[in-house]
């Protein structure tokens, strides 16, 4: 059998910096000897007063069906669990007959159908078979089988193992497990990466060695009241919702500049998961009875970002670069429309906005432009890019614009052996000798004005150890490309 019993009975992995986020009391998970997941009850919590699908997203053995299972029990719904992997499409609705006048199918119904089913939770969902799939689609999206509406469905709940990455360990990797679906992605609201084992502390570690030995743990408050105070809450502020169109059109931007698409689905989703995990944050805050700063909205909305980011179906979210991100998105938003920081942090290439930066008319205070300058060059993967960054900026920079000394320091840090080329003979051979050959017949090809005796000079810097990351051919393209992008002359003179 693929489907569990039906259960009647009564009754946060953000990074540990989010800006500005308060620490609560935890309800839903340590009292069930779950450890390391403390930063995901408010989500957690707004996932069930939001009633929008779920994806818990781990590794075997992290207790993600447990979790759900006890949830469903603490809310007295029905519960329904199927194995995506195993699972046929009979199991889930139960047998199909002819009806009286023969002319359509009725379903005979199944200990396991989904008809009576308030919660269903489907397990090992990047297993599917494409053509279930697609039959499980709908019922996470629409609620609805064979364009049947499951009138007592009220939470839809999935689990995945982590997808494969290119950088994994080939013993980590799940045999079957595919990235999700785009789309599939898309439809849910909460996308959460629950915690393993090496996530951790140690003393959580021997405490979660110990507690498999006290038995069946109850939750400390009443689950449902406190999810209804959650959801009251959120109505009232889907009700009168605040403005942050602002920061959702930024946020967005923000996102494109770096090579991620958000449907317009996706930021209305956003919008609902913020609202809800605020409510829960504000909930879990006055549950706990002690005094405690009101939660602050911008983590809020971080959160519902980093757990509710559809790429996490796909793989692993460097939330690093997502917070970055979040916060430049949220200071152009609190940006008044004639700053001219708003127009530099709407522009998400830290090159091209240091670039219009250092334009002569732009309205910038020494200190300004210099962490932009700084932000450019820190941004490049590597030291031959980082050098042709700092070369056309102190080349644009060095009769006009001012820049504080530690800019400056950082830019000449990088252009030492280019500015000043050093002849020095090295004994070469393999890869380093076919790197200086190629370089050579760049060269060689190169003309008599000043980008081509700079090109010229960088090409050679980083010879013979350098080009790990990069080709000479490809860094030679980007910095013509930076020569083009910083308007400079390619004269005799600069």
């Amino acid at each position: 059998m693929t489907a569990k019993s039906t259960v009647k009975k009564k009754p946060a992995h953000a990074p540990e910096h989010s800006p500005g986020l308060t620490n609560t009391s935890v309800y839903l998970t340590k009292p069930l000897g779950l450890l390391g997941w403390d930063n995901l009850e408010p989500v957690l919590l707004a996932a069930l007063a939001t009633d929008e699908p779920l994806l818990l997203i781990g590794k075997h053995g992290t207790a993600k069906s447990f979790l759900l299972e006890r949830l469903a029990q603490a809310l007295d719904l029905n519960y329904r669990f199927y194995n995506a992997s195993l699972v046929n499409y009979d199991d889930l609705v139960g047998i199909p007959v002819p009806d009286a006048g023969q002319t359509a199918l009725r379903y005979i119904s199944t200990p396991t159908a989904i008809w009576d089913a308030e919660v269903v939770f489907i397990d090992e969902l990047n297993r599917t078979r494409p053509d279930l799939q697609n039959k499980l689609f709908s019922i996470i999206h629409e609620r609805r089988v064979q364009g049947v509406r499951l009138e007592k469905l009220r939470y839809r709940w999935a689990a995945m193992n982590p997808p494969p990455s290119q950088d994994q360990d080939q013993d980590e990797v799940y045999l079957g497990a595919e990235p999700l679906d785009p789309a599939l992605a898309d439809r849910f609201g909460f996308l959460i990466e629950v915690p393993d084992w090496c996530d951790l502390s140690e003393s959580e570690k021997k405490i979660l060695l110990i507690d498999q030995f006290r038995g069946r743990h109850e939750f400390p408050v009443d689950v449902a009241d406190l999810v209804d105070r959650t959801a009251s809450l959120f109505g009232s502020f889907c009700e009168n919702p605040p403005d942050l169109s602002a920061y959702f059109i930024a946020l967005e931007s923000q996102l494109r500049g770096a090579g991620t698409r958000f449907s317009s689905r996706r930021l209305s989703t956003l919008f609902r998961t913020a609202l809800g995990i605020h409510a829960a944050r504000i909930t879990l805050t006055s549950t706990e009875g002690e005094e405690i700063p009101p939660p602050d909205l911008e983590s809020s909305l971080f959160l519902a970002l980093a757990h509710g980011h559809p790429g996490l179906a796909s793989g692993p979210i460097d939330r690093g670069a997502l917070l970055a991100l979040h916060r430049q998105a949220w200071s152009i938003a609190g940006l008044q429309d004639d700053d001219p920081w708003k127009e530099l942090l709407n522009i998400p290439d830290p090159v091209e906005r240091v670039i219009r930066a250092a334009q002569a008319d732009f309205p910038l205070s020494e200190s300004e432009l210099s962490s932009l300058v700084l932000e450019a060059v820190s941004s490049q993967p590597c030291d031959e890019l980082r050098a042709a960054v700092s070369l056309p900026l102190y080349l644009k920079l060095r009769s006009g614009r001012k820049i504080a000394a530690t800019a400056a320091e950082t830019l000449a840090s990088q252009l030492t052996r280019v500015i000043r080329p050093a002849s020095a003979t090295h004994q070469v051979y393999g890869n380093a000798l076919t790197k200086c050959r190629e370089v050579a017949g760049i060269c060689s090809s190169l003309g008599d004005g000043t980008r081509d005796s700079y090109t010229r000079n960088l090409l050679n810097a980083f010879l013979p150890d350098g080009y790990r990351d990069i080709t000479p051919q490809e860094l030679k393209r980007r910095f013509e490309d930076l020569w083009k992008r910083f308007a400079l002359p390619n004269g005799n003179k600069v």
